[in-house]
């Protein structure tokens, strides 16, 4: 199903969007995790035409079967002026936060467990950058317009689609897209935190 979440206007200098974060020092035992509701989300992101153009932002909340908040889906561009939970950068960041009790934690779950991953808000593939959404990037589409995280019992989905760009001065230039995401119970995903994705690893130039 399309929902159409209520969204909140900021400012930013260039682009709005989700993020996912979390903390691995407070999760709860293997195999515990709740099972979420299945959810389809489709928004789209518009470069703004000014500098201080007040743009939406956007939060989605992943609930159990009895409607508690289990985790807090939020995006934003890079440089976003905001007290959040992490330091938001790229043209857009998405992140998943997972919450203890009524807290949400500050550790990104997209992020796998890795000393690179976990040692910076940046790397990991929550982050989108307009020349992974080109060739020769698009051959690796973990990291490009297609990418799956599977932890905590779930399986979730982003997808970047109606890519539309302009040409600007230094060339083609990301004017917006659409941002699906998808989320479904999966018992065979145990990882407390993104497992790696499959396939080979694009070179420097197209990730981190």
């Amino acid at each position: 199903m399309d929902l159409d979440p209520r969204s909140s206007l900021r400012r930013l200098s260039v682009w709005s969007g989700l993020a996912l974060l979390t903390n691995p020092a407070m999760q709860p035992t293997q195999g515990a995790w709740a099972q979420i509701l299945p959810v389809h989300i489709r928004y789209q992101f518009v470069f703004p035409q000014t500098a201080d153009a007040e743009l939406p932002a956007f939060t989605f909340y992943l609930r159990d079967a009895g409607g508690s908040s289990v985790y807090k889906f939020e995006c934003h561009a890079g440089g976003y002026p905001d007290d959040s939970e992490m330091s938001w950068s790229g043209d857009f960041q998405c992140a998943l936060f997972p919450y203890r009790g009524d807290t949400v934690t500050p550790v990104n779950l997209l992020a796998v467990e890795s000393k690179e991953e976990q040692g910076a808000d940046w790397w990991n593939r929550g982050r989108l950058l307009a020349k992974q959404l080109q060739a020769p990037c698009t051959d690796y589409p973990e990291y490009s317009a297609l990418r799956h995280f599977r932890l905590r019992s779930m399986d979730l989905s982003l997808s970047y689609t109606d890519v539309s760009w302009i040409q600007g001065p230094k060339g083609p230039r990301l004017q917006k897209f659409t941002l699906n995401l998808d989320a479904a119970p999966d018992k065979d995903a145990k990882s407390p935190m993104a497992e790696k994705a499959d396939g080979s690893s694009p070179p420097k130039s197209c990730y981190p």
